[in-house]
């Protein structure tokens, strides 16, 4: 057993309210709800692309209800896609579900038709074929005169592993003005606040992947330690692991390797310990 993985981790802030906060009155706030199993084929036996949508926005009162309108169409740019952005909300889910079938049936289609087509049974036909897309939003009161939106993004579309991700966008309430960390933050923190979310981040994934050593680089870090699935060690494997900042995303390259290879390795370990994006 031995594989190399990569994976992205969004690095966002949130700035979450106090207990006993007055909450967004329930009125203004709308949802849109969707599930569906979209088949390749037409018929229901064939492989299907599972939607699940739970999608919050603000109801707009009236045609001059601007911070309305403003949040709306960061969240439709941010979560959706620019081009859904001036859309309405429902249209906008509409489009994005019309879209993601379109591109999953593109995709994998005539594969299938061509495994259906050498004889391949329903058994043997390659998971993958199955796609799952989740949205799941909501909206919280956070500081005062702030208001919080999550969005939670967990996306199946072949390969070994499925793919999820989390956006928080804090917007003004007066204005409905998105906030960045310029707003929030006195001018010359950035520095010292990057490297205390750093060293934090560092910690919790060390925690998580219990690492046994760990190697702070500049924009990057490395981890190594014994390998667990599903809270449980797995004896006699590790990995190493090194993390690279890209921006706003951390990039990780992965190495799991049963642990008596080790000294066989060496030139893995270095490759990874140099990369750099």
């Amino acid at each position: 057993m031995m594989s190399v993985a990569t994976t992205c981790i969004v690095s966002c802030f949130l700035l979450s309210g106090c207990n006993g906060q007055k909450q967004i009155d329930s009125s203004t706030i709308e949802y849109i709800n969707l599930k569906e199993d979209v088949h390749l084929e037409d018929n229901t036996t064939s492989p299907a692309c599972k939607m699940t949508i739970d999608y919050a926005y603000l109801a707009e009162k009236n045609g001059n209800d601007t911070i309305a309108h403003k949040i709306n169409h960061t969240v439709q740019s941010t979560i959706l896609g620019k081009k859904y952005a001036e859309m309405e909300p429902q249209a906008a889910i509409d489009s994005f579900k019309n879209v993601y079938v379109r591109e999953y049936r593109n995709s994998v289609a005539d594969l299938y038709k061509e495994d259906v087509k050498n004889g391949t049974s329903k058994d043997e036909l390659p998971s993958w074929y199955n796609y799952e897309y989740s949205l799941t939003t909501q909206f919280k009161d956070g500081k005062e005169g702030v208001l919080n939106y999550t969005a939670v993004t967990f996306e199946y579309s072949g390969g070994a592993h499925p793919n999820q991700w989390e956006n928080w966008l804090n917007f003004d309430k007066n204005t409905g003005k998105r906030l960045t960390l310029k707003d929030v933050f006195m001018a010359g923190s950035e520095t010292p606040m990057s490297k205390m979310l750093l060293e934090k981040l560092i910690k919790e994934m060390a925690t998580k992947l219990h690492a046994e050593d760990q190697q702070l680089l500049r924009d990057s870090f490395i981890l190594s330690g014994p390998l667990y699935e599903n809270g449980n060690k797995i004896e006699g494997y590790r990995y190493h692991t090194k993390f690279v900042r890209n921006q706003k995303l951390w990039v990780a390259y992965t190495l799991y390797y049963p642990e008596s290879c080790k000294s066989a390795l060496t030139r893995l370990f270095g490759q990874i310990d140099r990369w750099e994006i």
